[in-house]
């Protein structure tokens, strides 16, 4: 029997149908929808991918690709000739993480490639544009944040003598800096490299206030307050089957654990009870939903808010219109 259009994928317990339920009354009755939701599924994918199309820079910006292929080329040259196994956490579109591959592969590296991402379709959706750059087969990983902590333990059916390269590339923004950094951690090796971009405030040069800091939140709004983002976010509560109880998405430059960034919510438009998940939900008129935030450090701040959790902000670079940059990480 011929495999071609096959191809095996890990499901990890966290996207099982037990722990999905949990993660769904968790949802509601926490007033904040988990993020994961945002990416399941092969409608929500695509709305992701078109919100990007339409509003992320770096489509529109030849400076971004260059900055990333820059810090992989450099990566590529320490390690010119060696095996190595690339770990794409939260892998999306898998472009720049195929930069990567690209790179290593020129300097005569036998290349490994793992996508790992809470979606399905993400995850195979990333192998695919990996493809002409790996050497051995791919086996995509799907599952939630929950997964980080056994990964280390799963990668030990690789071969050890391989170079491990984590990337950790949309991750920031959408995760809780005391989530997302404590588990990024606990994966490293001291070998391991790991390189993390974060979405940046554009800041003034010089200008270290709070306001300032502010006002260069409010600058790329628009990025986020837009009709693509709100007819993606909007989807899980079409999905979920209560989007007639809710607002259109409504959208703030608020902190969150400290770091300012943009949250979305949704209000309920009357008093409503409703069976969820098992137990009954109720929401009072005017209450707040949040569907959605999304994080944009300074490197000060992302060096400082790593250094809380023991890692180190390394070696570097950030686009010249300030939005975005890329660091290798170290614990």
């Amino acid at each position: 029997m011929s495999h071609k259009g096959f191809r095996p994928v890990w499901i990890h317990d966290s996207l099982r149908e037990g722990a999905h339920r949990q993660r769904r009354a968790d949802s509601l009755r926490s007033g904040a929808i988990d993020h994961g939701f945002h990416y399941l599924g092969a409608q929500q994918a695509a709305l992701w991918q078109a919100v990007h199309r339409c509003h992320a820079p770096h489509f529109a910006d030849n400076s971004f690709a260059a900055m990333y292929r820059a810090e992989f080329g450099a990566v590529a040259v320490e390690l010119v000739g060696r095996p190595v196994h690339v770990i794409g956490l939260g892998a999306g579109g898998g472009e720049k993480e195929a930069w990567l591959l690209e790179g290593l592969r020129q300097q005569g590296c036998h290349v490994r490639y793992t996508p790992v991402d809470t979606s399905l379709e993400l995850a195979l959706f990333s192998a695919d544009v990996a493809a002409p750059y790996v050497h051995e087969d791919m086996v995509p990983v799907v599952g939630n944040l929950l997964l980080l902590n056994e990964l280390p333990d799963w990668l030990a059916r690789y071969p050890q003598e391989e170079a491990r390269i984590y990337t950790a590339f949309g991750l920031t923004p959408n995760f809780l800096p005391s989530q997302i950094f404590s588990a990024l951690g606990a994966c490293l090796r001291e070998q391991d490299y790991l390189f993390l971009n974060a979405n940046l405030a554009p800041v003034i040069a010089g200008d270290d206030s709070l306001a300032g800091y502010r006002a260069a939140c409010a600058a790329v709004l628009p990025q986020y307050d837009n009709r693509e983002t709100r007819t993606w976010l909007r989807q899980i509560l079409v999905d979920w089957d209560i989007a007639r109880h809710l607002s259109e998405p409504e959208f703030t430059v608020a902190p969150v654990e400290g770091i300012l960034g943009f949250v979305a919510h949704a209000r309920w438009l009357s008093d409503v009870m409703f069976p969820w998940e098992g137990a009954d939900f109720r929401a009072r008129e005017g209450e707040r939903l949040r569907l959605f935030f999304s994080l944009r450090y300074t490197p000060v701040l992302l060096a400082e808010t790593l250094a809380l959790h023991g890692m180190l902000l390394g070696r570097g670079q950030v686009t010249a219109n300030g939005q975005e940059g890329v660091w290798r990480v170290g614990p």
